[in-house]
């Protein structure tokens, strides 16, 4: 016999079930949720199950009653696969187990306040959590979001949040109570909002005018960026260490003496919804990282200020690691930094000097890694004379090797 946790979603706001799931919950022996939702059946004859963390001794919990013959109900806010209850129950409990009967989400019932279309809304969920980066990678690439909230990453911290990142051109709504008698809808620039208060049940809403990105994925000018004379990672050895730190989406990536932040610029682009840390002792660099971020509205790099390795020592631990500057004549930054890799990440080291290109091998070696490296060397035009030459750039040995998995 199939034992199946049945998953209803609520109206949002009024909580009002669907009429095709009325009969449902009546018949359950075990109605289970969130405090706020079960309040809202207080004739409820079966046992109530508050849910409680964490999410898998809950899950085990329902699978106990489930497996003893007893109908469960566990109730859900919308739709239940929408940044809902239902994944986590899915993959504790297995597809078979758990049957969802979605109701409209409270991003749908927003967009339909406001009159517009919601599918080709980002979507996301700051409740509980604390990195932002999904929601600044959107706003980078010039997307409509819409934010689920929660008391702490209240409208007002979101609007500090975004101001302090320097994004000026979006538009908040902030949609409380939807659904209720309550309901308010409040829209105005980011700066109306620092201080503003709301209910704790709303969701917001960011819009901008264009959703044209005018800067490049990749390939910008190298003139394109705020830079001190010759000290940037150049376009042609900028793209090949990109491409050799294969990036991918939600990533925590490290820009070891980023200079004027060019990689790590074109990394955030290139690895969407990521966390970028440039790190740059140099102050005079570290303000030219914070201009181009601005300048390429760079949204997911976070400048770091300080001397390597003691500069890493409070980041998370990285996926990729790219060393355009920083390894110096010791060794402690690139040690520092292969310890901290995680397992199965990737470092790519860019060196001019013969001493870095030893150091590094002689660390790559004596960690076990399998290690690969080019030199690379590039001429671009150049006017001379009324004509044209080409103009050669200093040669760059690129380095790079992936930690072994644990």
């Amino acid at each position: 016999m199939k034992h199946v946790v049945q998953i209803i979603g609520l109206h949002p706001g009024s909580l009002e079930p669907l009429e095709s799931s009325r009969k449902i919950i009546e018949e359950a022996d075990v109605l289970a949720g969130g405090k706020r939702l079960l309040d809202e059946f207080p004739d409820f004859e079966g046992e109530i199950l508050p849910f409680f963390s964490p999410v898998a001794a809950f899950a085990e919990k329902l699978e106990e009653r489930s497996q003893s013959g007893k109908r469960i109900v566990l109730l859900a806010d919308g739709d239940p696969l929408l940044f809902g209850i239902a994944e986590s129950m899915i993959r504790h409990l297995g597809n078979d187990h758990v049957c969802v009967t979605p109701c409209v989400s409270t991003v749908q019932l927003a967009a339909s306040r406001l009159g517009k279309t919601w599918k080709n809304l980002d979507i996301i969920s700051l409740h509980g959590r604390t990195n932002f980066s999904p929601l600044f990678g959107s706003l980078q690439r010039k997307a409509d979001c819409a934010v689920y909230t929660d008391s702490i990453n209240s409208p007002s911290v979101i609007a500090r949040a975004l101001l302090e990142k320097c994004v000026t051109d979006y538009t908040m709504t902030v949609l409380a109570e939807l659904g209720t008698d309550s309901e308010t809808i409040t829209t105005g620039p980011l700066e109306n909002f620092i201080d503003f208060n709301c209910p704790d049940l709303n969701i917001v809403m960011l819009t901008v005018e264009s959703t044209f990105n005018e800067h490049p994925v990749i390939g910008r000018n190298d003139d394109d960026f705020t830079r001190q004379k010759e000290l940037i990672t150049k376009l042609p050895v900028r793209a090949a260490g990109l491409a050799l730190l294969g990036l991918n989406k939600g990533q925590t990536i490290w820009d070891l003496g980023a200079g004027c932040g060019s990689v790590s610029i074109e990394a955030s682009f290139l690895a969407e919804n990521s966390q970028v840390f440039a790190i740059e002792k140099d102050t005079e660099r570290f303000e030219m990282i914070k201009e181009n971020i601005r300048k390429f509205r760079a949204f997911t790099v976070e400048p770091i200020q300080g001397t390597m390795p003691e500069a890493l020592a409070e980041l998370p631990e990285p996926d990729r690691i790219f060393i355009g500057g920083g390894i110096g004549k010791g060794s402690a930054t690139i040690s520092e930094a292969t310890a901290r890799l995680k397992p199965g990440g990737r470092i790519v080291v860019h060196a001019i000097l013969m001493g870095s290109v030893q150091r590094t091998k002689e660390i790559f070696e004596n960690l076990g890694w399998q290690w690969q490296a080019m030199l690379l060397q590039a001429s671009v035009s150049d006017k001379l004379a009324g004509d044209i030459r080409f103009k050669a750039q200093n040669p760059v040995t690129i380095m790079w090797a992936d930690k072994p998995e644990a």
